[in-house]
């Protein structure tokens, strides 16, 4: 019963995900989901290459919950009787999806990754760049480090190519 009521929630997001996206130009796409009770709770975090706004995400969250309450076959989503959370990665959150790399280049990250030694290191540095779509053999990012307390002097490092498949926290800094 639990598996078909999370189907259908899947679906739900899904759909109107696909909606949205065609509607506004800004393909959308789920950071993290979670779906709990029985589906009584759920929580989604959505962004877009660009960021997504406080209306995208109420927009989201009216489409799903039409969409869950037009199931008929199921009397808690038919009735609403379940709590629906829609909002975008906050600042500090890690960065979850590969994706999201992409709409923080030039932006102050701070890597915590494994070396080529498989020893631990962090570094914080400018995002330079994300090599991370589907076609590329070995994701990777590209940070130039800045010096401690002065976010917009580097290093005098060459930049750092790390392997996400290294990165072990990634998290966007404020200040920039």
């Amino acid at each position: 019963m639990n598996a078909m009521i999370d189907d259908l929630i899947q679906n739900a997001i899904g759909e109107s995900i696909a909606d949205l996206s065609a509607l506004t130009g800004d393909e959308m796409y789920v950071v993290e989901a979670a779906i709990r009770g029985g589906g009584r709770k759920i929580e989604l975090t959505v962004d877009t290459d660009k960021g997504v706004s406080i209306d995208q995400c109420a927009k989201l969250s009216r489409a799903i919950r039409a969409r869950l309450e037009a199931c008929q076959e199921h009397l808690m989503l038919a009735e609403g009787d379940f709590d629906l959370l829609v909002s975008s990665p906050g600042i500090g959150e890690p960065v979850r999806v590969r994706r999201q790399y992409l709409r923080h280049l030039n932006r102050l990250i701070r890597v915590n990754y494994l070396d080529q030694e498989r020893q631990p290191k962090e570094i914080t540095g400018r995002l330079l760049e994300a090599a991370v779509s589907a076609e590329v053999a070995e994701p990777s990012i590209t940070i130039e480090a800045v010096m401690a307390g002065k976010k917009k002097r580097t290093a005098g490092e060459p930049p750092v190519r790390i392997r996400l498949a290294d990165v072990v926290k990634a998290v966007v800094q404020t200040g920039l």
